[in-house]
């Protein structure tokens, strides 16, 4: 195999993570990509039988970027070879048509007929299936006729870019599956910070507010992921520069623009000139993964031994750095935004109790954020709301976004996620709290709890719920 081949790239992650296998045990109940990879590993160790290409390419389409492993070089190098395979063979019909949610959502709401023949009529949802190779037994969402467009270019309250001194504003980016398929999620989000004070434009309605870019940067397909980015870079940018902070109720969007939008950007020439750097210092801000001598809340590096290491060269390095880096520091998750207001005493009585006994699940994108569990805090003071968290670092629903769509994965997401359903079971609750939407889609799927994101029910404290108002 050629050194740039994408077999030769995943080899090269194959012998790097077998040669230390800190992540062997560990990890290894929450990823379907590590066992695989120890499996070929020691495969190779004892029989002297090398990884197939079919089956490199099959570990490749394992990870999910969960961001669990604490290799961040490992990571980037999966997704380069993922890239590799997608520019030399091509992306599949069926995953070109299933990363683009916001596609998929505006067709079926623009013709529910669409989302009736995929959800309600055996036949052809199982026609459909097979064309865009989902799993025959894999539950499809209902797509709501009135999404969150809908909603947001009916309504009357819908404010402007101008609020008075001292009045927070924010653009909320609600992702394409609270944008389409739940759109009561990202209307409770809206309902809330508004109770909050809080100046909101929803990002659907200055611009078209595109999917992050996350799913098709998982699939390899790095030219629609760029495209996706530069489009909302413009415009996110400019809101920064406005004074507007960035909300998501997506935790993957969030990491998306928080981590991995910013990977990269603080080691380039741009930021270096901003930052102080020069011919033999390279200087990254404390908190980034990076550890080194410090000066006040920069860590300082010799530019001669770190230089060649510490490169932008990621996926996004062909766009403004700088743009990249004013929207990561400025993005926030929902809670994380609304756990802040309530320290500055600006979120209002929750007075309407909510009678639930309930089991709060943070997913791994949110974890990786690092940021706690600031819904778990808002949630204790619901009136009446009994929440036991499942708070463990491994616990995993097992849908990664589209992979448990696919038909090679879904019973293996099934398997990955049942460990964590049994221990929701146990607690008998009357509903399921999280704010990832494929958690949800794959919870109501294994069973028939309610499923709810937090933003949801602190809505319904905080106000009475609207006439006809729905809990998806």
């Amino acid at each position: 195999m050629s050194q740039d081949t994408p077999e030769k790239l995943i080899q090269n992650v194959v012998t790097a993570c077998g040669s230390c296998e800190d992540c062997r045990h560990f990890i290894e109940d929450a990823c379907l990509f590590l066992p695989e990879l120890f499996r070929l590993h020691d495969r190779k160790r004892e029989y002297g039988e090398g990884a197939s290409p079919a089956e490199l390419k099959h570990l490749s389409d394992l990870c999910n970027l969960c961001g669990l492993c604490p290799c961040v070089n490992i990571r980037r190098e999966v997704m380069a070879a993922k890239a590799a395979y997608v520019k030399r063979d091509g992306l599949p019909f069926g995953v070109w048509a299933l990363q683009d949610v916001s596609r998929i959502g505006k067709l079926c709401g623009s013709f529910p007929s669409l989302s009736t023949l995929l959800t309600s009529n055996p036949a052809t949802s199982a026609l459909i299936k097979c064309t865009l190779g989902i799993h025959p037994d894999r539950a499809m969402p209902a797509v709501p006729r009135k999404n969150f467009d809908h909603w947001v270019r009916n309504r009357p309250s819908v404010q402007g870019r101008d609020a008075k001194d001292g009045v927070r504003k924010a653009v909320y980016f609600p992702g394409c599956t609270a944008r389409f398929l739940f759109p009561d999620v990202a209307q409770a989000a809206v309902e809330v910070l508004e109770a909050c004070g809080v100046l909101v434009v929803p990002s659907v309605i200055e611009q078209d507010g595109a999917c992050c870019g996350m799913p098709p940067l998982l699939e390899g397909d790095q030219g629609m992921a760029l495209g996706l980015v530069e489009r909302n870079l413009r415009w996110m940018a400019e809101f920064v520069v406005a004074g507007f902070d960035l909300i998501c109720s997506c935790p993957t969007c969030g990491y998306f623009f928080k981590h991995l939008l910013r990977e990269g950007a603080y080691y380039s020439d741009a930021y270096q000139d901003q930052a102080g750097g020069d011919a033999r210092s390279l200087r990254i801000p404390a908190g980034m993964g990076i550890s080194g001598p410090r000066e006040g809340n920069m860590v300082v590096l010799h530019r001669a031994t770190y230089g060649p290491i510490l490169r932008d060269t990621g996926p996004f390095s062909s766009l403004d750095p700088l743009q990249r880096i004013a929207v990561g520091e400025h993005a926030f998750d929902l809670g994380e935004y609304l756990g802040k207001l309530a320290e500055e005493g600006r979120f209002p009585a929750m007075n309407r109790a909510v009678s639930k006994r309930a089991v709060y699940y943070p997913p791994c994108h949110l974890r990786e954020q690092k940021i706690g569990y600031p819904f778990l805090d808002l949630l204790g003071i619901v009136p009446e709301l009994d929440v036991t968290p499942l708070t463990g670092t491994l616990n995993c629903c097992g849908m990664a976004g589209i992979m448990g769509y696919k038909k090679p994965f879904h019973q293996p997401s099934l398997q990955l996620g049942a460990p964590l359903m049994d221990k929701i079971r146990t607690h008998r609750p009357e509903s399921i709290l999280t704010e990832c939407l494929s958690c949800r889609l794959q919870f109501e799927h294994m069973d028939t709890i309610p499923v709810r994101h937090p933003v949801q029910v602190l809505r319904d404290s905080l106000f009475k719920p609207a006439p006809g108002s729905s809990s998806r």
